[in-house]
Protein backbone atom coordinates (compact mmCIF):
# COMPACT_ATOMS: atom_id res chain seq x y z
CA UNK A 1 0.00 0.00 0.00
CA UNK A 2 1.34 3.42 -0.89
CA UNK A 3 1.41 5.69 2.13
CA UNK A 4 1.50 9.46 1.72
CA UNK A 5 4.11 11.04 3.95
CA UNK A 6 2.62 13.95 5.90
CA UNK A 7 6.08 15.47 6.37
CA UNK A 8 6.17 16.66 2.80
CA UNK A 9 3.58 19.27 3.76
CA UNK A 10 5.75 20.53 6.59
CA UNK A 11 8.77 21.95 4.89
CA UNK A 12 7.89 24.99 2.89
CA UNK A 13 4.63 25.46 4.76
CA UNK A 14 3.63 28.82 6.09
CA UNK A 15 6.40 30.59 7.95
CA UNK A 16 4.25 33.09 9.76
CA UNK A 17 1.78 32.52 12.55
CA UNK A 18 -1.76 31.82 11.53
CA UNK A 19 -4.36 34.51 11.91
CA UNK A 20 -2.04 37.44 11.21
CA UNK A 21 1.36 38.54 12.53
CA UNK A 22 1.26 39.00 16.30
CA UNK A 23 3.90 40.90 18.29
CA UNK A 24 6.82 38.53 18.71
CA UNK A 25 7.55 39.36 22.33
CA UNK A 26 3.94 38.86 23.34
CA UNK A 27 3.82 35.45 21.68
CA UNK A 28 7.12 34.39 23.27
CA UNK A 29 5.74 35.41 26.66
CA UNK A 30 2.52 33.49 25.93
CA UNK A 31 4.44 30.35 24.95
CA UNK A 32 6.57 30.55 28.09
CA UNK A 33 3.35 30.94 30.09
CA UNK A 34 1.86 27.93 28.32
CA UNK A 35 4.94 25.88 29.20
CA UNK A 36 4.65 26.98 32.84
CA UNK A 37 0.97 25.96 32.89
CA UNK A 38 1.81 22.53 31.51
CA UNK A 39 4.67 22.19 34.00
CA UNK A 40 2.46 23.14 36.94
CA UNK A 41 -0.33 20.72 36.08
CA UNK A 42 2.14 17.90 35.42
CA UNK A 43 3.78 18.59 38.77
CA UNK A 44 0.30 18.24 40.23
CA UNK A 45 -0.08 14.89 38.52
CA UNK A 46 3.27 13.77 39.88
CA UNK A 47 2.48 14.91 43.42
CA UNK A 48 -0.50 12.58 43.78
CA UNK A 49 1.14 9.50 42.18
CA UNK A 50 2.76 8.09 45.37
CA UNK A 51 -0.26 8.94 47.51
CA UNK A 52 -2.93 6.74 45.95
CA UNK A 53 -1.47 3.39 47.13
CA UNK A 54 -1.20 4.58 50.73
CA UNK A 55 -4.68 6.10 50.73
CA UNK A 56 -6.25 2.98 49.27
CA UNK A 57 -4.40 0.79 51.75
CA UNK A 58 -5.71 2.92 54.64
CA UNK A 59 -9.25 2.39 53.34
CA UNK A 60 -8.77 -1.38 53.04
CA UNK A 61 -8.60 -1.27 49.24
CA UNK A 62 -5.95 -3.04 47.21
CA UNK A 63 -3.92 -2.94 44.04
CA UNK A 64 -6.90 -3.91 41.92
CA UNK A 65 -8.61 -0.62 42.82
CA UNK A 66 -5.49 1.32 41.91
CA UNK A 67 -5.33 -0.48 38.57
CA UNK A 68 -8.99 0.33 37.90
CA UNK A 69 -8.43 3.99 38.80
CA UNK A 70 -5.50 4.38 36.43
CA UNK A 71 -7.34 2.42 33.75
CA UNK A 72 -10.36 4.70 34.14
CA UNK A 73 -8.19 7.80 33.79
CA UNK A 74 -6.57 6.38 30.65
CA UNK A 75 -9.97 5.40 29.26
CA UNK A 76 -11.27 8.93 29.72
CA UNK A 77 -8.22 10.29 27.87
CA UNK A 78 -8.62 7.71 25.11
CA UNK A 79 -12.32 8.35 24.53
CA UNK A 80 -12.24 12.15 24.68
CA UNK A 81 -8.89 13.30 23.26
CA UNK A 82 -10.29 13.54 19.74
CA UNK A 83 -13.66 15.13 20.71
CA UNK A 84 -11.84 17.70 22.84
CA UNK A 85 -9.52 18.43 19.93
CA UNK A 86 -12.53 18.97 17.66
CA UNK A 87 -14.03 21.32 20.25
CA UNK A 88 -10.78 23.31 20.45
CA UNK A 89 -10.96 23.83 16.67
CA UNK A 90 -14.48 25.23 17.08
CA UNK A 91 -14.46 27.41 20.19
CA UNK A 92 -10.73 28.07 20.57
CA UNK A 93 -7.64 26.75 22.32
CA UNK A 94 -7.86 28.82 25.49
CA UNK A 95 -11.27 27.49 26.69
CA UNK A 96 -10.03 23.88 26.46
CA UNK A 97 -6.84 24.69 28.36
CA UNK A 98 -8.89 26.41 31.07
CA UNK A 99 -11.35 23.48 31.17
CA UNK A 100 -8.48 21.06 31.76
CA UNK A 101 -7.00 23.20 34.53
CA UNK A 102 -10.32 23.82 36.29
CA UNK A 103 -11.29 20.16 35.92
CA UNK A 104 -8.01 19.14 37.52
CA UNK A 105 -8.66 21.50 40.44
CA UNK A 106 -12.16 20.17 41.07
CA UNK A 107 -11.26 16.48 40.82
CA UNK A 108 -8.28 16.87 43.15
CA UNK A 109 -10.46 18.52 45.78
CA UNK A 110 -13.10 15.80 45.39
CA UNK A 111 -10.45 13.07 45.77
CA UNK A 112 -9.71 14.32 49.29
CA UNK A 113 -13.21 13.35 50.47
CA UNK A 114 -14.17 10.20 48.55
CA UNK A 115 -13.73 6.89 50.39
CA UNK A 116 -15.13 4.12 48.21
CA UNK A 117 -13.59 2.25 45.30
CA UNK A 118 -16.43 3.12 42.90
CA UNK A 119 -16.09 6.85 43.58
CA UNK A 120 -12.31 6.77 43.19
CA UNK A 121 -12.66 5.10 39.80
CA UNK A 122 -15.46 7.46 38.71
CA UNK A 123 -13.57 10.62 39.70
CA UNK A 124 -10.42 9.48 37.91
CA UNK A 125 -12.46 8.78 34.76
CA UNK A 126 -13.98 12.27 34.89
CA UNK A 127 -10.52 13.72 35.44
CA UNK A 128 -9.25 11.91 32.34
CA UNK A 129 -12.16 13.31 30.32
CA UNK A 130 -11.62 16.90 31.48
CA UNK A 131 -7.85 17.03 30.97
CA UNK A 132 -7.97 15.19 27.62
CA UNK A 133 -7.99 18.50 25.74
CA UNK A 134 -4.91 20.00 27.42
CA UNK A 135 -2.16 18.67 25.17
CA UNK A 136 -4.11 18.89 21.86
CA UNK A 137 -4.98 22.50 22.59
CA UNK A 138 -1.47 23.34 23.84
CA UNK A 139 0.13 21.80 20.75
CA UNK A 140 -2.31 23.71 18.56
CA UNK A 141 -1.26 26.98 20.20
CA UNK A 142 2.30 26.29 19.07
CA UNK A 143 1.08 25.41 15.59
CA UNK A 144 -1.00 28.61 15.44
CA UNK A 145 1.61 31.02 16.75
CA UNK A 146 5.03 29.68 15.78
CA UNK A 147 6.52 29.47 12.27
CA UNK A 148 7.17 25.90 11.12
CA UNK A 149 10.94 26.36 11.18
CA UNK A 150 10.87 27.17 14.92
CA UNK A 151 8.17 24.82 16.19
CA UNK A 152 10.58 22.08 17.26
CA UNK A 153 12.34 24.19 19.86
CA UNK A 154 9.04 25.31 21.45
CA UNK A 155 7.71 21.77 21.49
CA UNK A 156 10.96 20.90 23.25
CA UNK A 157 10.31 23.59 25.86
CA UNK A 158 6.79 22.28 26.55
CA UNK A 159 8.04 18.68 26.65
CA UNK A 160 10.74 19.65 29.15
CA UNK A 161 8.15 21.38 31.34
CA UNK A 162 5.91 18.32 31.15
CA UNK A 163 8.65 15.82 32.00
CA UNK A 164 10.13 18.01 34.74
CA UNK A 165 6.77 18.31 36.46
CA UNK A 166 6.23 14.56 36.41
CA UNK A 167 9.77 13.98 37.71
CA UNK A 168 9.59 16.51 40.55
CA UNK A 169 6.04 15.80 41.66
CA UNK A 170 6.39 12.40 43.38
CA UNK A 171 9.14 13.61 45.73
CA UNK A 172 7.06 16.62 46.73
CA UNK A 173 3.98 14.45 47.20
CA UNK A 174 5.78 11.92 49.39
CA UNK A 175 7.17 14.66 51.63
CA UNK A 176 3.77 16.35 52.02
CA UNK A 177 2.07 13.05 52.83
CA UNK A 178 4.55 12.27 55.59
CA UNK A 179 4.45 15.80 57.01
CA UNK A 180 0.77 16.75 56.80
CA UNK A 181 -1.25 13.70 55.82
CA UNK A 182 -3.28 12.53 52.86
CA UNK A 183 -5.15 15.69 51.89
CA UNK A 184 -2.17 18.05 51.61
CA UNK A 185 -0.71 16.68 48.33
CA UNK A 186 -4.09 16.90 46.60
CA UNK A 187 -4.72 20.42 47.87
CA UNK A 188 -1.25 21.60 46.79
CA UNK A 189 -1.80 19.95 43.42
CA UNK A 190 -5.08 21.81 43.07
CA UNK A 191 -3.29 24.99 44.16
CA UNK A 192 -0.73 24.63 41.38
CA UNK A 193 -3.53 24.18 38.87
CA UNK A 194 -5.33 27.23 40.29
CA UNK A 195 -2.22 29.39 39.79
CA UNK A 196 -1.90 28.07 36.24
CA UNK A 197 -5.59 28.77 35.60
CA UNK A 198 -5.34 32.39 36.76
CA UNK A 199 -2.22 32.99 34.66
CA UNK A 200 -3.83 31.40 31.60
CA UNK A 201 -7.08 33.34 32.05
CA UNK A 202 -5.33 36.70 32.29
CA UNK A 203 -2.26 36.34 30.10
CA UNK A 204 -2.77 33.55 27.55
CA UNK A 205 -4.11 34.91 24.24
CA UNK A 206 -6.53 33.01 22.01
CA UNK A 207 -4.52 31.93 18.96
CA UNK A 208 -7.38 30.53 16.85
CA UNK A 209 -8.57 33.40 14.62
CA UNK A 210 -12.09 34.69 15.24
CA UNK A 211 -12.97 34.09 11.58
CA UNK A 212 -12.18 30.38 11.95
CA UNK A 213 -14.32 30.13 15.07
CA UNK A 214 -17.21 31.81 13.26
CA UNK A 215 -16.88 29.39 10.33
CA UNK A 216 -16.89 26.49 12.78
CA UNK A 217 -20.00 27.89 14.46
CA UNK A 218 -21.76 28.11 11.10
CA UNK A 219 -20.76 24.53 10.27
CA UNK A 220 -22.08 23.40 13.63
CA UNK A 221 -25.37 25.18 12.94
CA UNK A 222 -25.71 23.42 9.58
CA UNK A 223 -24.75 20.13 11.24
CA UNK A 224 -27.62 20.53 13.69
CA UNK A 225 -29.90 20.73 10.66
CA UNK A 226 -28.87 17.27 9.52
CA UNK A 227 -25.63 17.79 7.55
CA UNK A 228 -23.31 15.72 9.76
CA UNK A 229 -22.14 13.20 7.14
CA UNK A 230 -19.49 15.45 5.54
CA UNK A 231 -17.88 16.08 8.93
CA UNK A 232 -17.80 12.34 9.65
CA UNK A 233 -16.16 11.68 6.29
CA UNK A 234 -13.66 14.46 6.96
CA UNK A 235 -12.67 12.95 10.32
CA UNK A 236 -12.25 9.51 8.74
CA UNK A 237 -10.09 11.08 6.06
CA UNK A 238 -7.83 12.61 8.71
CA UNK A 239 -7.31 9.19 10.29
CA UNK A 240 -6.20 7.78 6.92
CA UNK A 241 -4.02 10.77 6.09
CA UNK A 242 -2.10 10.53 9.37
CA UNK A 243 -2.15 6.72 9.63
CA UNK A 244 1.66 6.29 9.24
CA UNK A 245 2.35 8.80 12.00
CA UNK A 246 -0.34 7.32 14.25
CA UNK A 247 1.16 3.84 13.86
CA UNK A 248 4.61 5.21 14.72
CA UNK A 249 3.21 7.00 17.80
CA UNK A 250 1.33 3.87 18.83
CA UNK A 251 4.41 1.68 18.48
CA UNK A 252 6.99 3.87 20.22
CA UNK A 253 4.60 4.73 23.06
CA UNK A 254 3.71 1.06 23.59
CA UNK A 255 7.29 -0.01 24.35
CA UNK A 256 7.98 1.62 27.73
CA UNK A 257 4.73 0.75 29.60
CA UNK A 258 4.96 -2.78 28.15
CA UNK A 259 8.45 -3.54 29.51
CA UNK A 260 8.27 -1.39 32.67
CA UNK A 261 6.47 -3.97 34.91
CA UNK A 262 9.34 -6.40 34.37
CA UNK A 263 12.12 -3.98 35.28
CA UNK A 264 12.03 -3.93 39.12
CA UNK A 265 11.81 -7.74 39.44
CA UNK A 266 14.55 -8.31 36.86
CA UNK A 267 16.83 -5.79 38.57
CA UNK A 268 16.38 -7.40 41.98
CA UNK A 269 16.18 -11.12 41.18
CA UNK A 270 18.38 -11.46 38.10
CA UNK A 271 20.86 -8.58 38.24
CA UNK A 272 20.97 -8.32 42.04
CA UNK A 273 20.58 -4.55 42.30
CA UNK A 274 18.69 -2.80 45.10
CA UNK A 275 15.49 -0.79 44.75
CA UNK A 276 17.47 2.43 45.22
CA UNK A 277 19.84 1.48 42.39
CA UNK A 278 16.88 0.66 40.18
CA UNK A 279 15.35 4.03 41.02
CA UNK A 280 18.51 5.83 39.90
CA UNK A 281 18.38 4.13 36.50
CA UNK A 282 14.74 5.08 35.99
CA UNK A 283 15.50 8.60 37.21
CA UNK A 284 18.29 8.84 34.64
CA UNK A 285 15.73 8.11 31.93
CA UNK A 286 13.36 10.74 33.35
CA UNK A 287 16.13 13.32 33.63
CA UNK A 288 17.17 12.73 30.02
CA UNK A 289 13.56 13.05 28.90
CA UNK A 290 13.27 16.34 30.79
CA UNK A 291 16.56 17.93 29.70
CA UNK A 292 17.20 16.78 26.14
CA UNK A 293 14.01 18.18 24.50
CA UNK A 294 15.02 21.66 25.65
CA UNK A 295 18.64 21.22 24.56
CA UNK A 296 17.83 19.56 21.24
CA UNK A 297 14.84 21.62 20.18
CA UNK A 298 16.94 23.55 17.67
CA UNK A 299 18.26 20.33 16.18
CA UNK A 300 14.75 19.26 15.23
CA UNK A 301 14.47 22.55 13.34
CA UNK A 302 17.75 22.03 11.47
CA UNK A 303 17.74 18.39 10.34
CA UNK A 304 15.22 16.27 8.39
CA UNK A 305 12.56 14.98 10.74
CA UNK A 306 12.70 11.51 9.19
CA UNK A 307 16.35 11.09 10.15
CA UNK A 308 15.73 12.31 13.70
CA UNK A 309 12.82 9.91 14.18
CA UNK A 310 14.85 6.95 12.91
CA UNK A 311 17.70 7.80 15.28
CA UNK A 312 15.17 8.22 18.10
CA UNK A 313 13.64 4.79 17.43
CA UNK A 314 17.08 3.16 17.43
CA UNK A 315 17.95 4.89 20.71
CA UNK A 316 14.83 3.37 22.30
CA UNK A 317 16.53 -0.02 21.95
CA UNK A 318 19.36 0.92 24.33
CA UNK A 319 17.95 0.13 27.79
CA UNK A 320 16.18 -3.07 26.77
CA UNK A 321 19.33 -4.24 24.96
CA UNK A 322 21.27 -3.35 28.08
CA UNK A 323 18.97 -5.55 30.13
CA UNK A 324 19.80 -8.44 27.82
CA UNK A 325 23.56 -7.98 27.40
CA UNK A 326 24.97 -5.09 29.49
CA UNK A 327 24.65 -5.98 33.16
CA UNK A 328 27.23 -3.47 34.36
CA UNK A 329 25.50 -0.80 36.43
CA UNK A 330 27.25 2.22 34.89
CA UNK A 331 26.54 0.93 31.39
CA UNK A 332 22.88 0.47 32.30
CA UNK A 333 22.68 4.10 33.45
CA UNK A 334 24.22 5.21 30.14
CA UNK A 335 21.74 3.00 28.26
CA UNK A 336 18.89 4.60 30.22
CA UNK A 337 20.09 8.08 29.26
CA UNK A 338 20.34 7.04 25.58
CA UNK A 339 16.78 5.73 25.72
CA UNK A 340 15.64 9.06 27.16
CA UNK A 341 17.53 10.80 24.36
CA UNK A 342 15.55 8.71 21.86
CA UNK A 343 12.26 9.89 23.32
CA UNK A 344 13.56 13.47 23.35
CA UNK A 345 14.35 13.28 19.63
CA UNK A 346 11.05 11.63 18.74
CA UNK A 347 8.64 13.97 20.49
CA UNK A 348 9.55 17.33 18.87
CA UNK A 349 10.19 15.79 15.43
CA UNK A 350 6.87 13.93 15.30
CA UNK A 351 4.95 16.90 16.70
CA UNK A 352 6.47 19.23 14.10
CA UNK A 353 5.34 16.93 11.29
CA UNK A 354 1.81 16.75 12.67
CA UNK A 355 1.54 20.51 13.11
CA UNK A 356 3.05 21.29 9.74
CA UNK A 357 0.50 19.07 7.97
CA UNK A 358 -2.50 20.78 9.61
CA UNK A 359 -4.34 24.07 9.24
CA UNK A 360 -6.38 26.34 11.49
CA UNK A 361 -9.51 24.30 10.87
CA UNK A 362 -8.20 20.91 12.02
CA UNK A 363 -4.97 21.45 13.97
CA UNK A 364 -6.31 20.66 17.44
CA UNK A 365 -8.48 17.83 16.11
CA UNK A 366 -5.43 16.15 14.58
CA UNK A 367 -3.47 16.51 17.82
CA UNK A 368 -6.48 15.04 19.63
CA UNK A 369 -6.43 12.07 17.26
CA UNK A 370 -2.76 11.69 18.08
CA UNK A 371 -3.62 11.81 21.78
CA UNK A 372 -6.13 9.02 21.23
CA UNK A 373 -3.44 6.83 19.65
CA UNK A 374 -1.02 7.54 22.50
CA UNK A 375 -3.70 6.83 25.12
CA UNK A 376 -4.51 3.54 23.38
CA UNK A 377 -0.88 2.49 23.61
CA UNK A 378 -0.66 3.47 27.29
CA UNK A 379 -3.81 1.46 28.00
CA UNK A 380 -2.95 -1.57 25.89
CA UNK A 381 0.72 -2.02 26.88
CA UNK A 382 0.32 -2.96 30.59
CA UNK A 383 -2.76 -5.05 29.79
CA UNK A 384 -0.75 -6.95 27.19
CA UNK A 385 2.05 -7.48 29.69
CA UNK A 386 -0.48 -8.72 32.26
CA UNK A 387 -1.81 -11.25 29.74
CA UNK A 388 1.52 -12.60 28.48
CA UNK A 389 3.86 -11.85 31.37
CA UNK A 390 3.19 -15.15 33.14
CA UNK A 391 4.01 -17.10 29.99
CA UNK A 392 7.22 -15.45 28.79
CA UNK A 393 10.61 -14.77 30.37
CA UNK A 394 11.60 -11.18 31.19
CA UNK A 395 14.32 -11.44 28.56
CA UNK A 396 11.64 -12.17 25.95
CA UNK A 397 9.79 -9.01 27.04
CA UNK A 398 12.95 -6.94 26.54
CA UNK A 399 13.57 -8.59 23.17
CA UNK A 400 10.02 -7.67 22.12
CA UNK A 401 10.70 -4.06 23.13
CA UNK A 402 13.90 -3.98 21.04
CA UNK A 403 12.15 -5.59 18.07
CA UNK A 404 9.23 -3.18 18.19
CA UNK A 405 11.59 -0.16 18.21
CA UNK A 406 13.43 -1.60 15.21
CA UNK A 407 10.13 -2.19 13.38
CA UNK A 408 9.14 1.43 14.02
CA UNK A 409 12.46 2.61 12.58
CA UNK A 410 11.83 0.54 9.45
CA UNK A 411 8.28 1.90 9.20
CA UNK A 412 9.65 5.46 9.37
CA UNK A 413 12.19 4.61 6.68
CA UNK A 414 9.48 3.26 4.38
CA UNK A 415 6.48 5.46 5.17
CA UNK A 416 7.93 8.95 5.62
CA UNK A 417 9.56 10.91 2.84
CA UNK A 418 12.17 13.61 3.21
CA UNK A 419 11.26 16.64 1.08
CA UNK A 420 13.61 17.45 -1.80
CA UNK A 421 14.08 20.98 -0.55
CA UNK A 422 13.78 22.04 3.04
CA UNK A 423 13.29 25.54 4.32
CA UNK A 424 16.44 26.99 5.82
CA UNK A 425 15.69 27.61 9.50
CA UNK A 426 15.12 31.29 10.15
CA UNK A 427 17.23 33.05 12.70
CA UNK A 428 15.71 33.31 16.13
Amino acid sequence: MHITEPEKHVEGARSAPAGGVQPQRRMIAALILLSCCVGLIMTGFGIIVPIFPRRLEALGLGAETLALMEGAFGLGMFLFSTPMGVLADRIGRKPLILLALVGFIVTNVVLTIVNTAALFVLVRFVEGVLVAGLMPASSAVIGDAVPVERQGRWIGVVTTAQASGIALGPGIGGFLYQAWGFSSPFLLSAGFALIASILALILLPETLPASIREQARQRGFRGNRGQQLPNTQKTTGLYWTFLPLLLIDLGVTFIYPFVLPQYPFYFEKILGYSAAEYGIIISAYGAALAVFPLLLGRITDMFPKKHLIIVGCLCLIALNAGMLWLHNYILLIIASVITGLGSALLTPALSTIYLGATNDHNRSQVMGIRGTAISLAVLAAPLTQALVGAWILPSVTFAIGCTLALIMAILVLVALRTPRREVTPASS
